[in-house]
């Protein structure tokens, strides 16, 4: 149900809604600091180039990005400078009035591949599953889960490391998405839905959670909605098998571009296990043991798809580094061990390649850096 929305709460000069100046770009770079060369994907802008029309395109949407010009953003951008333009639009503009103006809009705000699976889905099951992919291939630095217990199906939100406005504007964004979708292929009653978030009590989230006109419940660690289970096999009446075929190839598509192809991420994993196994530099030869397959055939199949051995065991090591470095628990000694280097001499000197500075110049920029979770 749409209802009249106040354009001036989009105020280009807003503060952020909530923490402190400057916290959304600091997010989004230590995020990017963590993605590593996965930032270096193209990612459709989608419902970000909603919000830049509605802000109509200020000149700071593009502050830090490769972005060259002024006015609409591109189709695509890189994953990095999609996190850059979030990071910029919580720090500059009223975000949570971004969320409510879609939860108010007369269609559903997503990309083309959401709004043609939205329109020709089977039925309201299949819909909401191809929703959840596509928030999954655009937002890897969203953990994303989809189950049914009890009667109920949840999609749940969470963030994979600690994250404090991106995760919560990138999850009530998908919240939001997820909801308009429900409530676009669904005449049951909205009551029967429930939104559990952080946010509850936070007096300036107050107008978009009255705007999802459902159950909201407080949840100290997860952005959740959820709904009866058997509301899934709703149909569509304007459910059109070619179009819908159509939406499945898109979304496919959109995986693969975002995502890895599924024996380049089964050598990823490999290699990541082993590091956190055995906390040294993972051999080619012990990949190729463990995947069970020769060095020669494994070399092939990563050139093919146009990255190496090499490169995937120091990807994987620099977002480890990441991950421990913003760990002040964790010794700088043990983090060397950890990563597998025997002294701190060669530690220093990959860290220096991986992120421009000393381990302890980094772990000192970082502990007062992200902004901390609501």
């Amino acid at each position: 149900m749409s209802v009249e929305f106040d354009r001036r709460q989009l105020d280009t000069s807003a503060p952020a809604s909530v923490g402190m100046a400057g916290a959304g770009r600091a997010d989004a770079e230590f995020a990017i600091s963590i993605l590593g060369a996965k930032t270096q994907i193209e990612v459709p802008t989608a419902t970000t180039l909603h919000f830049g029309q509605w802000l109509d395109w200020p000149d700071w949407l593009r502050d830090g990005t490769s972005l060259q010009g002024s006015g609409p953003l591109p189709r695509t951008v890189s994953l990095a400078d999609d996190l850059i333009i979030i990071g910029n639009i919580i720090d500059n503009a009223d975000s949570f009035a971004l969320v409510e103006r879609m939860l108010t809009a007369p269609r559903p705000v997503m990309g083309t591949t959401g709004v043609l699976s939205l329109l020709h889905a089977p039925d309201l099951g299949s819909a909401l599953k191809t929703v959840v992919r596509a928030i999954a291939a655009q937002n890897p630095f969203v953990l994303i889960r989809l189950e049914e217990a009890d009667g109920r199906i949840a999609i749940s939100l969470s963030p994979p490391w600690a994250m404090g406005l991106l995760f919560q504007f990138s999850a009530m964004t998908g919240l939001a998405l997820i909801y308009r979708a429900v409530e676009a292929l669904s005449c049951a009653n909205s009551a029967e839905m429930t939104v559990e978030t952080r946010l509850v009590g936070v007096e300036q989230a107050l107008p978009v959670l009255a705007a999802f006109q459902c159950n909201i419940r407080h949840s100290p660690d997860v952005e959740r909605l959820s709904l009866p289970a058997d509301w899934q096999t709703i149909p569509n009446p304007d459910y059109d098998p070619m179009l819908w075929a159509v939406a499945q190839t898109k979304i496919a598509a959109l995986e693969s571009t975002t995502g890895e192809p599924a024996d380049v991420a089964r050598i990823r994993a490999a290699i990541a296990d082993m590091l956190s196994r055995d906390h040294r530099v993972p051999r080619l030869k012990q990949i190729a043991i463990e995947l069970d397959t020769s060095t020669r055939t494994l070399l092939r199949l990563l050139a093919r798809h146009g990255t190496g051995f090499h490169r995937l065991v120091e990807e994987e090591r620099r977002a480890k580094a990441a991950l421990l470095i913003a760990d002040s628990a964790i010794s700088l000694s043990e983090t060397a061990r950890l990563l597998g280097f025997t002294d701190m001499s060669s530690f220093g000197r990959s860290f220096r390649q991986w992120f421009g500075d000393t381990p302890g110049n980094v772990r000192k920029s970082w502990v007062g850096g992200p902004s901390t979770p609501l």
